[in-house]
């Protein structure tokens, strides 16, 4: 019976994607289909299920395509007038109205932390790796909210395995016995690989809003700079310049009187 449900399961998100595929599905059922997903990957993460896990992933990449193009294309017809006349628009104020209107699931980023983190789920560790390294880039900054309990998450693992490994070898006792590690080689290049590219990606966006900051600072900082010993003597220097000019201007309306008295 199990079986068949499964191949039941398997059929029915086939049909899903070659329905998104089309993208003639309304948003409303877009958004339960993404929440019906998100819980089933849920589900099979805590009862064992390994075995739909990938086309779960590949049907909710499908959905976050879908989502984000969908919003991309109506903010792109809302903003479009506003676009053409202000030339001030950056694509951080871009990345960032999308990134504010994207309705991201409460359960989405629960769901990648427990897949990637759970024991009994490291069989398909690979799949899921490659769902966030692929989902992330793709759909930036959409899904940017996700980047940092998953470092977190990576983080976790790297050490667990690390210990892991150097639990094998103590220094005390050497044993003559072969000792097997609950980590394999591959699974921890996995995970640093995807812990290397989560940090590239944290970085990189976090630095697209650096210089807004550097502007205002600058800009805030830019009055206090006439206090303190250098202003007094910018101050000093000022003084200097404006009586010079006020000789200037004297000598200059001397010399006018003097031109103009003869000709009276």
């Amino acid at each position: 019976m199990q079986t068949f449900n499964t191949c039941m399961q398997s059929v029915a998100i086939d049909v899903l994607q070659a329905i998104l595929s089309r993208g003639e599905v309304d948003a409303i059922i877009l958004d339960s289909i993404e929440a019906i997903t998100i819980a089933k990957l849920y589900f099979s993460i805590h009862s064992t299920r390994l075995d739909l896990q990938n086309k779960w992933l590949h049907l909710l990449h499908s959905i976050f395509s879908l989502s984000t193009s969908r919003l991309e294309t109506s903010r792109q017809v809302a903003g479009g007038d506003q676009e053409t006349t202000v030339e001030g628009s950056t694509l951080r104020e871009k990345t960032a109205d999308s990134a504010e209107r994207y309705p991201m699931n409460p359960l989405l980023i629960q769901t990648l932390v427990e897949g990637i983190s759970t024991q009994s789920n490291q069989a398909v560790l690979q799949h899921w790796l490659d769902f966030v390294l692929m989902a992330i880039p793709q759909f930036q900054p959409s899904l940017q909210a996700v980047v940092g309990p998953l470092n977190d998450c990576l983080c976790r693992q790297v050490l667990s395995c690390v210990a892991d490994v150097l639990g094998m070898t103590p220094q005390s006792q050497i044993s003559a016995d072969d000792d097997l590690a609950s980590v394999s080689d591959s699974e921890l290049i996995m995970l640093l690989n995807a812990l290397e590219r989560l940090i590239l990606l944290s970085l990189a966006y976090t630095s697209e809003a650096d210089p807004s900051d550097d502007e205002s600072n600058v800009t805030e900082r830019a009055p206090v700079e006439n206090t303190g010993l250098l202003g007094y003597v910018s101050t000093v220097f000022s003084s200097d310049g404006n009586t010079s000019n006020q000789a200037e201007q004297l000598t200059a309306s001397s010399d006018t009187m003097i031109w103009t008295e003869p000709c009276s």
